[in-house]
């Protein structure tokens, strides 16, 4: 489900990351002790605030809140847009947005919402309850709209969805213009996290009409510009009224416009070792998990018996190597959540028996080879990973083709190329196990693998009926095993993500486990003063610096 991600997710290869920064040498003098021996004084914001330019990675950009997919977008998008809630910058957590309150049944299966009435389009229409109705039913009735099936959740959404039910009939009232009620087929708990997701946003059907605190006032090949609404509601809280982003994977090239000072915040590919303010890189966990998962369907022999044989010879340390966060099991572990046995057990010999038994079931001879197909995006590290991965299944009799797609193009292609194995890097789109099972529930449009499962199913709407917490966390760890005793998922490692932020000039940027920063809290704050030695001292590090910035310099 959820972010970037997810959720909203973003493909990335973790792995590349992890090898990437287990091979930095960063250089002896560094900054930090300068950094932090400067006397750092409380943020306080510059009376002019000035733009803000960012450097995000290479994409072709997808600006429909409901079609929208990777995490760059969601940053774009949860700027723009905004629903009845948004996320914390610091906790990633539900706050109230175009929201104001709610109230639920004593069942919790009717949702009562109050909306503010200062709260308008870009274009100075007001915002009401028929407007949040309206662009909720017009993502269930969207072709394409990964996260339409968010809203099943709801009485006559999902009918609605597969064309199976009537627009009419699905339970959102707008009682008036500032109340909105939906009716839910079983209680759900996190709906103040889901409702976050930018998908769930109010769009207007003027495409260049925002809900959110900024408005796109240009579009580039290379970048993005992003100006303030001057109708938001929370305007005179906005505080950079410009935002620049730029689209670059230029390495060398993005760590040296940070070094001058030309750009504030970095969520790209980056030189890290070449960064001079060395405090400024952030090294996060992220609510994610980097994973291949088998695609269903197109090969008449990924029987769940081949499956757990190939799961079986999967060389997990080998595959893991260089994680910062190996991952176990698929879901990230978080608090109150007991997670399954771990996915970490390799014996080619028993793998081999249950080929044999698998082979026997399928009418093929013990001779007979079995070939897959495993669609990767086009990079050095996940072309390395599936060679490994292709040597060892080859041990029990799997021939594993490797089928390269460029990066641009993969997961848009994922629903229409003939493989059997995939990768995937998926970002929750809220804090819940939810966020990730729901990629497997057999009617889910985030459902890429086509596995379908009643008891998996089953699971996930016995949790959603349960009102104790813990009982409900446990039915989803139950679920979480089932999907991997199924042989669906081979999970590697747990994301993380690298950005470069200047926090000696901007404020309001926290990290989270969601890897979400919304643009409305940021501020450039006053410099903080330096001492003649201290300047002295930044111009000696500068002057000794990496040979790129020397080179750039002269």
């Amino acid at each position: 489900m959820q972010n970037k991600t997810k959720k909203l997710f973003t493909l990335l290869s973790c792995l590349a990351v992890h090898l990437f920064l287990q091979n930095q040498i960063y250089p002896q003098n560094s900054l930090e002790d300068f950094l932090k021996s400067l006397n750092q004084a409380p943020a306080e914001p510059l009376e002019n605030q000035k733009e803000l330019t960012v450097i995000l990675s290479s994409f072709s950009l997808n600006l429909n809140p409901h079609t929208s997919v990777y995490s760059n977008e969601a940053q774009i998008l949860n700027s723009t847009y905004e629903g009845l809630f948004s996320y914390n910058s610091q906790t990633a957590e539900p706050d109230f947005a175009l929201a104001v309150n709610y109230t639920t049944s004593r069942d919790q299966l009717l949702w009562t919402f109050t909306l503010r009435d200062d709260a308008f389009f870009s274009d100075g229409k007001k915002i009401t309850s028929t407007d949040v109705k309206e662009s909720w039913l017009n993502l269930l009735a969207t072709p394409g709209a990964y996260y339409s099936s968010f809203l099943d959740i709801i009485k006559g959404a999902e009918e609605y969805r597969l064309k199976k039910g009537s627009r009419n009939n699905v339970a959102i009232i707008a009682n008036d213009d500032y109340t909105l009620s939906i009716e839910l087929k079983s209680p759900v708990s996190y709906l103040p996290k889901l409702l976050c997701h930018h998908s769930l946003a109010v769009v207007s059907k003027n495409s260049t009409c925002y809900s959110g605190p900024y408005t796109i006032s240009a579009v580039k090949k290379d970048r993005l510009i992003l100006e303030k609404n001057k109708y938001y509601y929370d305007e005179s809280n906005v505080k950079i009224p410009k935002i620049t982003i730029l689209f670059s994977d230029d390495i060398d090239e993005n760590s040296y416009q940070f070094n001058i000072g030309n750009v504030q915040w970095v969520n790209a590919n980056c030189n890290v070792k070449s960064i001079l303010q060395k405090d400024a890189i952030r090294i996060d966990a992220v609510f994610g998990t980097y994973f291949f998962f088998f695609k269903l369907g197109n090969s008449p022999y990924l029987t769940e018996k081949v499956r757990a044989s190939l799961l079986e010879a999967v060389p997990w340390e080998a595959l893991r190597e260089g994680s910062l966060f190996p991952a176990t099991t698929f879901i990230y572990p978080i608090a109150g959540y007991q997670s399954p046995s771990a996915l970490a057990y390799t014996n080619y010999e028993h793998s081999k028996l249950l080929m044999e038994e698998a082979k026997k079931e399928l009418k093929l001879s013990a001779s007979d080879t079995i070939e897959l197909t495993f669609a990767i995006p086009s990079g050095d590290s996940i072309y390395a990973a599936a060679k490994i991965l292709q040597k060892s299944w080859e041990k029990i009799g799997i021939k594993l083709n490797i089928k390269q797609i460029p990066d641009t193009l993969y997961l848009n292609n994922i629903s229409k190329t003939k493989a059997d194995l995939f990768v995937y890097t998926w970002i929750g789109d809220f804090c819940d196990p939810v966020a990730f099972l729901e990629l497997f529930r057999s009617d889910s449009t985030l459902n890429e693998s086509k596995w379908k499962n009643k008891e998996f199913d089953s699971l996930l709407d016995k949790a959603n009926s349960t009102l104790n917490e813990t009982e409900r966390l446990d039915i989803l760890s139950q679920a979480e095993d089932l999907l991997l005793t199924n042989s669906v998922v081979i999970p590697l490692t747990h994301s993380i993500d690298i950005n470069i932020i200047n926090s000696n000039e901007i404020s309001g940027w926290s990290a989270n486990p969601l890897n979400i920063h919304p643009f409305k809290n940021m501020f450039f704050i006053k410099p903080v003063q330096s001492n003649p030695s201290q300047i002295i001292a930044m111009k000696n590090h500068i002057k000794n610096s990496t040979a790129l910035i020397e080179k750039r310099l002269k």
